[in-house]
């Protein structure tokens, strides 16, 4: 049997039912402290990792029976919603991820497949109810995450990697960014023009003042 951790310490990850791409730095398991949520499918990725499984949130549209009871066998604590319901199963675990008090949560199979829904979870984050949350979308070397501003951010990588800001639903004000190809000092960002900027140093530093900004990252 595998117990959920007792309280947060670690940070936890959500498992969805798109395309699973392992980022290089991947661990071979979760840390002791750390919790493992599956929205719908995405439990089955974990389980075929290897990884234990606290949490499994859904209405299991794309989960079959045998899994889901295995998993659960295994210790999963499964919460089964129906499927017709106004939270999408990727809404639902980051809402039980955040009443355990994880704060640091990575997101994994978020895209791919239907394009509606990898829109869908991207921009979830943004949304003032998870504000608190520092939600990250991993997917091979891209690294994915929304800011709701004020905000202030610092970016680790190395020189040479991508980095494209997107405005979110209107423009963001008060943007600065160091550390890049292209730096910005107090500057309204709209449209497309934060697209295929790099760093030039191991890290850069983001901040702004309003706005929603979709922060995407690949390493080199």
């Amino acid at each position: 049997m595998t117990a959920p951790p007792p309280g947060p310490g670690g940070k936890a990850y959500i498992f969805l039912n798109g395309d699973f791409e392992p980022p290089p730095d991947w661990p071979a398991r979760p840390g002791p402290a750390d919790l493992v949520a599956g929205a719908d499918g995405g439990g089955r990725i974990a389980r075929s990792l290897g990884w234990p499984v606290h949490l499994l949130a859904g209405d299991f549209d794309s989960l079959d029976e045998a899994s889901r009871t295995a998993l659960a066998a295994e210790g999963a604590e499964v919460f089964r919603r129906p499927a017709a319901k106004d939270e999408t199963d990727f809404e639902l675990a980051l809402a039980l991820v955040r009443a355990r008090g994880f704060l640091e949560i990575d997101v994994l199979g978020a895209l791919g497949g239907r394009w509606d829904m990898t829109f869908a979870n991207l921009q979830l984050p943004a949304h003032p109810d998870f504000g608190a949350l520092r939600v990250r979308f991993r997917h091979g070397p891209w690294n994915f995450f929304t800011l709701r501003g004020p905000a202030a951010i610092r970016i680790d990588g190395r020189a040479g990697d991508l980095l494209s800001l997107l405005p979110q639903g209107g423009d963001v004000s008060g943007l600065s960014l160091a550390g890049c190809l292209y730096p910005l000092y107090r500057e309204t960002l709209s449209r497309s023009r934060g697209l295929s900027n790099e760093l030039a140093e191991s890290a850069a530093a983001l901040d702004f003042g309003a706005g929603v900004l979709m922060v995407m990252h690949r390493a080199s």
